[in-house]
């Protein structure tokens, strides 16, 4: 399976927003739209499911448009927060990574 590491650690290509994206699937941005709602107050809007993964050119959905993980990490020129010095030390990522365990496992593997 093909991956796409965001900056955060999660897997933009496991996204069901990306998927719904990249093959038009209104669909699939519907159940997204509904799922995430219900989850975290995201808005019952299936047009607002539109988002290309964090480290492309393109939409991004939300919240991770204006993530502050995902702008630190720009400005640094890193391709994800495993390659921050301050990794470790980050009180933003630390926090993120306690409620998504599956972004911890991944950056755990990037940063070896």
């Amino acid at each position: 399976m093909d991956t796409m590491i965001a900056y955060c650690g999660i897997d933009c290509a496991a996204c069901d927003a990306r998927k719904a994206t990249l093959t038009n699937d209104d669909a699939l941005r519907a159940e997204t739209a509904a799922k995430w709602n219900a989850a975290f107050g995201f808005p019952e809007n299936p047009a607002l499911v539109d988002c290309v993964g964090c480290s492309g050119d393109g939409a991004k959905i939300g919240h991770c448009a204006e993530c502050d993980m995902r702008l630190c990490a720009m400005a640094k020129g890193l391709a994800t927060c495993a390659g921050c010095a301050e990794f470790e030390a980050c009180e933003r990522i630390r926090r993120f990574l306690a409620d998504v365990p599956e972004a911890r496992a991944n950056l755990a593997l990037l940063r070896g």
